[in-house]
C-alpha cells in the first residue's frame, strides 16, 4: 500500500476532521475565554468542590472559580429583632448603641463558611465602599437648595450611615484585625477640600463634616477614634477623585461582548458606544489604584431607589470611576456611554466585594437618589454573595429583583445569584420587615422606573392596512406559533432586546414596515398560580391584545408611545398565558412595550417570560415497564447546533433536578431545571442563551443533571 495508491476510507476522514475541528474549537475557546465570554468570579461558589470531569477530562477553571454555585446565605437583622437588648420600632430614630447591635446580629448570624469572619484575613488590606454622593458640608447648596439640601430639606438617606461603617470597622477590628481598614468613596458632588473645584468659603468636605441623625460622626473623627483605641489595624480614607490611577481592561470583558441581536433603532442598544451601531466598548476604565490593589472590598451602600429600581451593592461601585483621568471634575458620566446599568456592572468587575452590607437606617424613596424623600428603615442585610444580598434587600424594600436590569447582566457575569430559590435566609424573613418604598417617578416619557418586562417575543408581519379589526392570520385570537412557523406569506421570527432603554419593541422597524401595516408580537406568561394584576402597555398608534384567546385590550384610535400609558387589569392562569399584540400604525412607527405587575409596578409574583419550547415538559409517561432504570442525562439533538438544542433526561424515581449549562471555565450560563419532576423521560430546549437572555458566543458547552444524589455532564458545540 502507498500514499498515491491508497486513502483512508471517507467516513474516517470525516470524523477525524470533526475530532480536530472540535479540538481547536476548544483550544480557542479555553485560551481565549478572557476575551469572549464572561468570566467573573462567582464568590458563592463552592471552592472545595472536584472538578467536573467531562469524556474522562477535568475542566480546568481560572483563579478561584469552581462549578458547584451551592447556596448562598444572607443575613436579615431589624430593629424589631425580640433578641436585641434594646428592640425599637422598624421607622424610628436609634442610638448608636442600637444600630451596632444590630449590625453586629447581622453579621452574627451569617455561619455560612462565607462569612465577614471568613473572607477577611488578617493580613488583607481591606476597602469599604460607601455612599457620600453629596454632603451637608456643601452649604452653598444650601442656599440654592440643590445637592444634600434639595427641596430645602436635608437628604441624610441617599449616604451610607456612619454609624454602620464605624460598627462595622469595630466588628473587623475584634474578630480578625485586618492590616489595614480604608474608607473610600469618589462622590460625584463632592470636591475635596483643598482641591480644585471645592467651593471657596466652605470648612467642610465629605470626609470632615459631621452628621447629627449618625451620632454626629464624621469620617475623619472616625478614623481618630480608631487611632486613639491604638488597634493594631490601620483606619483611614480614600478620596477616589484624587487617588492615582491606571487604565486596565474591563476583567472577562465589557458586557457588550455578548453576542445579542443588534436591534437599530434608536434606543434598542444604548448599551453600545454609538447608538444602535453595534460597536463594542472594549477599552476599559481608568481605575483608582486603591479599588484595584485591596485584597478586598466590602460595599457598604444604604437602601435608595432610582429610575434604575434600587441602588445597593451593585451601583454603589459608580463612585470608584476615576473621573481625573477623564478631565471632567469628579463627575462619574464616563460610564454612561456604556449604558449607565452596563456601566455600573462593569466597574464592578474590577474587585467585586468579598461582602456586602446593606443598610436602611435612613434611606430615600421616590425620584432618588439625590432628589427623593428621607426613610428610616431599621434594616441590614449582609452576605458574602452581592447580589444575593441585593436581591433579599430588595424585598424588604418592596421591590422585584427580577424587575432589575443591573442584576441581571450582573448575574450573567458570574457575580452571584439572583434567585429567590437558591437563597438560604438567616435571622429575620424579608417579607416580614418590607416597606413598600415608593418608586421613581420624576421626569417625562421614560424618565421613571419601569421594571425589566418583557424582552423576548416572536415577530410576525407587516401585514398591509392598519385596521386592527382585520384577521390577517387565521385563528389569530387563538394563536400558539413556534419560531420559523409561518405566519401568512412570512414566517415567526425571534427578536429580543436589551438594556434600561431598550423597553420598546418597534415592530415595524424589526418587520420592515414603512406605514399603513400591521404587525403581531407573541410571548408566553407562565405563572405558579392563578392571580390577579394588570398588564402595563406602551404602544403607537392601534392596538388589540389578547390573554388566553380573551381580548382584553383594543384602541382604534391613534396614540403616542409612553411607558405604561395604559394598565389594563388581567388574570393569569396557573401555568402557560399566552399573550398576543396586534399593533398598526399610519407612519410604521409601530412600538410596543408591556409588562405583567402588581398595582405597584412590581412583576408578579413568580412570573416568567418565555417562548414555546424553552419550558421543561414531558416527553414519556410513566407506565408500567416504562420507567427508566437509573437517572441519566441523555444525548441532545441536534449536536452541534445552531439556534437551539433539546436536551432529554430520564428519571427512575420522583426527584429534584437541576440541569444547568456551563462553559469550559465551569461558569454558569444557564440554569434549565431547577425543582421536582416525576419519573419518566423528559425534555428540555437550551435556545443558546444565558440567564441574562444574550446569545452565547459559539464553543463548546457542557450540560450538568444533578438528580438523586447523581450527577451527570455531556458536552454540546454551539455554531453561530
Amino acid at each position: 500500500m502507498t500514499r498515491s495508491t491508497r486513502r483512508a476510507p471517507r467516513w474516517i476522514r470525516v470524523c477525524f476532521a470533526a475530532a480536530v475541528l472540535a479540538t481547536l474549537v476548544a483550544l480557542d475557546l479555553r485560551f481565549n475565554l478572557a476575551r469572549t465570554l464572561f468570566v467573573g468570579p462567582a464568590e458563592s461558589q463552592a471552592a472545595s468542590e472536584e472538578p467536573l470531569q467531562v469524556q474522562g477530562l477535568p475542566i480546568l477553571r481560572p483563579g478561584t472559580l469552581t462549578l458547584g454555585e451551592g447556596n448562598p446565605t444572607v443575613a436579615v437583622a431589624a430593629s424589631i429583632d425580640e433578641e436585641l437588648a434594646d428592640p425599637a420600632p422598624i421607622d424610628q430614630d436609634l442610638s448608636y448603641a442600637q444600630v451596632d447591635a444590630i449590625v453586629r446580629r447581622a453579621l452574627d448570624l451569617d455561619r455560612s463558611g462565607a462569612s465577614i469572619r471568613d473572607v477577611i484575613e488578617p493580613g488583607d488590606e481591606v476597602l469599604i465602599k460607601v455612599n457620600s454622593v453629596t454632603n451637608r458640608g456643601r452649604l452653598d447648596q444650601k442656599q440654592s437648595g440643590t445637592g444634600y439640601f434639595h427641596a430645602g430639606f436635608e437628604h441624610p438617606g441617599q449616604i451610607t450611615d456612619l454609624r454602620v461603617v464605624k460598627s462595622l470597622i469595630a466588628y473587623l477590628v475584634e474578630h480578625v484585625g485586618p492590616r489595614r481598614i480604608v474608607i473610600a468613596e469618589g462622590g460625584a458632588e463632592s470636591p475635596r477640600r483643598g482641591e480644585p473645584g471645592f467651593p471657596s468659603g466652605l470648612e467642610d468636605d465629605s470626609w470632615s463634616v459631621t452628621y447629627p441623625e449618625f451620632d454626629g460622626l464624621s469620617y475623619v473623627g472616625i478614623v481618630e477614634e480608631f487611632r486613639a483605641l491604638g488597634v493594631e489595624t490601620a483606619v483611614d480614607t480614600s478620596d477616589l477623585n484624587y487617588a492615582p490611577y491606571r487604565r486596565e481592561p474591563v476583567p472577562g470583558g465589557a458586557l457588550q461582548r455578548l453576542g445579542v441581536t443588534r436591534l437599530r433603532y434608536p434606543g434598542a442598544q444604548f448599551g453600545f458606544h454609538v447608538e444602535g451601531t453595534g460597536s463594542f466598548r472594549t477599552d476599559g476604565y481608568y481605575m483608582p489604584e486603591p479599588v484595584l490593589d485591596a485584597d478586598k472590598v466590602i460595599s457598604v451602600p444604604a437602601m435608595k431607589t432610582t429610575i434604575y429600581g434600587t441602588t445597593l451593592a451593585l451601583k454603589n461601585y459608580v463612585g470608584v470611576l476615576a473621573s481625573a483621568a477623564y478631565g471632567d471634575g469628579t463627575s462619574k458620566r464616563e460610564h454612561y456611554q456604556n449604558n449607565p446599568e452596563h456601566g455600573y456592572v462593569d466597574l464592578f468587575a474590577y474587585n467585586p466585594p468579598v461582602y456586602s452590607v446593606i443598610e436602611g437606617f435612613w434611606g430615600t424613596e421616590g425620584h432618588g437618589p439625590q432628589w427623593g424623600h428621607n426613610v428610616q428603615h431599621n434594616v441590614v442585610v449582609a452576605g458574602s454573595d452581592p447580589l444575593a444580598a441585593e436581591a433579599i434587600a430588595n424585598v424588604t424594600m418592596g421591590f422585584d429583583a427580577l424587575d432589575l436590569e443591573a442584576l441581571y447582566l450582573a448575574a450573567a457575569k458570574g457575580f452571584g445569584t439572583i434567585d429567590r430559590r437558591r437563597i438560604e435566609v438567616v435571622g429575620r424573613e424579608p417579607e416580614s420587615v418590607r416597606r413598600h418604598f415608593a418608586k421613581s417617578g420624576g421626569g417625562s416619557g421614560q424618565g421613571f422606573f419601569y421594571g425589566r418586562g418583557i424582552r423576548r417575543w416572536l415577530v410576525a408581519g407587516p401585514f398591509e392596512g392598519r385596521d386592527v379589526d382585520e384577521d390577517h392570520l387565521p385563528g389569530e385570537a387563538d394563536l400558539r406559533p413556534l419560531e420559523g412557523g409561518t405566519a401568512g406569506a412570512g414566517r415567526w421570527v425571534r427578536a429580543e432586546h436589551l438594556g434600561y432603554s431598550a423597553e420598546i419593541l418597534d415592530l415595524g422597524e424589526i418587520a420592515g414596515g414603512e406605514g399603513n401595516s400591521t404587525s403581531y408580537a407573541f410571548t408566553l406568561v407562565h405563572s405558579p398560580s392563578e392571580q390577579e394584576g394588570f398588564l402595563w402597555l406602551g404602544f403607537q398608534e392601534h392596538l388589540r391584545v389578547w390573554l388566553n384567546g380573551e381580548e382584553v385590550f383594543s384602541r382604534t384610535s391613534p396614540a403616542s408611545f409612553a411607558l405604561a400609558a395604559e394598565k389594563v387589569p388581567v388574570r393569569l392562569r396557573s401555568g402557560e398565558n399566552r399573550l398576543l399584540f396586534k399593533a398598526a400604525s399610519y407612519s410604521g412607527e409601530t412600538m410596543l412595550a408591556a409588562h405583567v405587575v402588581d398595582e405597584d409596578g412590581d412583576r408578579l409574583p413568580g412570573i416568567r417570560f418565555a417562548l414555546p419550547g424553552e419550558m421543561l415538559t414531558a416527553v414519556a409517561a410513566t407506565e408500567a415497564g416504562a420507567v427508566p432504570a437509573s437517572h441519566a442525562l441523555l444525548a441532545n439533538y441536534p449536536n452541534p447546533f445552531n439556534a437551539s438544542t433539546h436536551l432529554r433526561f430520564a428519571l427512575a424515581v420522583e426527584a429534584d433536578v437541576r440541569i444547568a449549562v456551563h462553559n469550559l471555565a465551569g461558569q454558569r450560563i444557564r440554569q434549565l431545571v431547577e425543582g421536582p419532576a416525576p419519573a419518566g423521560v423528559h425534555e428540555v430546549v437550551w435556545d443558546g442563551r444565558d440567564d441574562g437572555g444574550a446569545s452565547a458566543a459559539s464553543g463548546i458547552y457542557v450540560a450538568v443533571m444533578e438528580a438523586g444524589g447523581s450527577r451527570e455532564a455531556r458536552s454540546m458545540a454551539l455554531v453561530r
